[in-house]
């Protein structure tokens, strides 16, 4: 009984998280849901109470899975010798892929949490999604040798806040310049980055694997406030 209740549960989570990639939050309502899930509408509200807690559930599941994979490619990161002028290129590049490929989800999800009454659940989606960017933070304060700006500390959480508000914008508003030119997008937001540190970049152009880019999401930052 157990595994058919938990089966049941994640068609209804997969269901609705089909529905907002598709067509956005507006379009996940329960019948749709139970629909898309082949089950009653009865059905969706003996596991929930309402949309709001079904919508919770995917919210919370995305991105715990999220969070899991960026950490992965965090560790992969820290654990590289190769120099600054390359790890970051591969976590702008891994970041900027990994947002555009989820862009109609993440773009519903964020909106949710945005909007979302309850303020505590505002402030745990917050939490949520800066967790990765502390971790980034710490991984390139290890390398502080290879920063050359006067306040490395500062000037590493400016640079991931800007770079964050950058991918935001392009997920909630998707400006025709990401549409058009979406190599330079990663390209200049490289230079910026690398620059603004003061990272000696000889060779911007090498970088680390695809294998290694396994960022997807990982500067997304909610900015739903506390």
């Amino acid at each position: 009984m157990q595994a058919r209740s938990r089966e049941t549960f994640n068609r209804l989570l997969d269901a609705a998280e089909g529905l907002l990639e598709e067509k956005g939050l507006d379009a996940a309502t329960v019948p749709a849901i139970a629909e898309r899930a082949g089950v009653s509408v009865g059905v969706v509200y003996r596991r929930f109470p309402d949309k709001d807690n079904l919508l919770r559930a995917v919210y919370r599941r995305f991105f715990e899975r999220t969070r899991q994979s960026n950490f992965a490619g965090i560790a992969t990161i820290a654990q590289s010798k190769l120099p600054l002028s390359k790890l970051v290129p591969a976590i702008v590049g891994g970041a900027i892929m990994g947002n555009r490929t989820k862009r109609n989800l993440l773009r519903a999800l964020i909106l949710y949490s945005r909007t979302h009454r309850d303020p505590s659940f505002r402030k745990a989606a917050f939490e949520m999604n800066n967790d990765v960017l502390r971790a980034i933070s710490g991984v390139l304060l290890k390398r502080v040798d290879e920063i050359s700006h006067p306040e490395p500390e500062v000037a590493i959480e400016f640079a991931l806040v800007t770079l964050s508000a950058v991918i935001y914008t392009m997920v909630i508003e998707d400006p025709l310049y990401t549409i058009t030119n979406p190599n330079a997008l990663e390209a200049e937001l490289t230079r910026i980055v690398v620059s603004y540190l003061g990272i000696d970049s000889e060779e911007p152009g090498e970088a680390m694997d695809v294998r290694s880019r396994r960022l997807a999401g990982v500067i997304l930052t909610d900015k739903s406030r506390r």
